[in-house]
């Protein structure tokens, strides 16, 4: 994964979806709240005794961006809005001061929180039924499938040009299962004009959307190759780890030396992905950076390296290999016992 944002056509873009939007609620409920206080604090001048009741409806702001953009958290809100009206009543009631119009408030927030979300739900559910019922009537494409039958060689696109932009659209829908059915079907429509947006959806807030992401640019083959060895190049770590892994599903060399300056990412997870995807590609122009990221201080990293190295099975990388069975961790050794079994296997059949 709040109005609908534009999807970015950059993968620089940053991502916007897990820290904008709880932002802004945050930031229109203290301001509300500041208001709030302030006008209280000056209850005793006129012009404010006067404009005092309207402060509180500043907080159907941050209510109503809420309730659309997290729909399923709407009974947890009005939970929220009830309990800190319910709080406020009790300490009146304690100090004497209690104002009845405190509950006046609450009715009418919850009554917006249990219609706006109620409302946004609809239309999800809405565009969901519509979406599934378009997959359902389109016809069996010539690269599906069928039942007893050997699976047939992807022949490009098969989804129409206009559909195309509606599912683009349908990326910016909060709702996860609807937005992973439309990247799933814009991986199989192998579309070019999907690229940069199913990049920018690998720094998504949401694992789900970004493993469906990765699957979805997978699918792409050699098409996706170099916008993705662009978003290699990312501020965020999640859009350079997504086209790492992107990048090993599709296993184009091509992909080589970016992976090897991705080893030396400041992020330990791109560094693990990146080995684990140079050990799927298997090109020897990445054992001697893999042998020397054997020394990496995260743990994840070395077994990752280690497990790449039995892959690609070069036999400079026996020596490094045999150091690492006395590392302490022992699924390093596990794995280090692994990587020599194979290049001793692969230079035996070799023979």
């Amino acid at each position: 994964m709040l109005e609908a944002q534009p999807v970015p056509t950059s993968g620089s873009e940053v991502q916007e979806s897990g820290i904008l939007r709880p932002f802004l609620v945050v930031v229109f409920t203290l301001v509300a709240l500041l208001l709030n206080g302030y006008a209280l604090s000056n209850a005793g001048d006129a012009f404010f005794h006067q404009i005092a009741p309207l402060f509180p409806h500043l907080y159907y702001i941050p209510i109503i961006l809420a309730s659309i953009w997290y729909p399923r958290r709407g009974l947890l809100l009005i939970g929220l809005v009830v309990g800190v009206s319910l709080g406020t009543v009790l300490f009146g009631l304690f100090n004497g001061t209690f104002n009845p119009i405190i509950l006046v408030y609450t009715a009418i927030y919850v009554w917006v929180v249990a219609t706006t979300s109620v409302f946004t739900m609809g239309q999800w559910k809405n565009l969901s039924r519509f979406l599934l019922s378009k997959r359902r009537d389109q016809p069996r494409q010539a690269g599906e499938k069928r039942q007893g039958a050997e699976p047939v060689a992807d022949q490009g696109s098969s989804v129409p040009g206009e559909d195309i932009d509606s599912l683009l659209t349908t990326l910016e829908i909060q709702d996860i299962r609807v937005k992973e059915a439309a990247i799933a079907s814009l991986g199989r429509s192998r579309d070019r004009r999907a690229l940069k947006p199913l990049i920018y959806l690998l720094g998504d807030g949401n694992r789900s959307i970004r493993e469906a992401s990765v699957r979805a640019l997978g699918a792409f083959g050699g098409e996706a190759v170099e916008p993705l060895i662009e978003a290699l190049g990312n501020q965020d770590w999640h859009i350079r780890m997504g086209s790492a892994i992107a990048l090993r599903i599709i296993g184009d060399s091509r992909g080589v030396e970016p992976l090897i300056r991705g080893l030396s990412d400041e992020n330990r997870f791109v560094r693990r992905e990146a080995a684990k995807s140079l050990g799927r590609i298997g090109d020897q122009r990445a054992t001697e950076p893999l042998i020397s990221v054997l020394e990496d201080l995260d743990t994840g990293v070395r077994i990752r390296a280690v497990a790449a190295l039995g892959k690609i099975a070069d036999p400079k990388a026996v020596d490094p290999l045999t150091h690492a069975l006395s590392d302490r961790n022992s699924e390093l050794q596990e794995a280090a016992v692994e990587a020599l079994s194979k290049i001793r296997n692969s230079l035996t059949s070799a023979d």
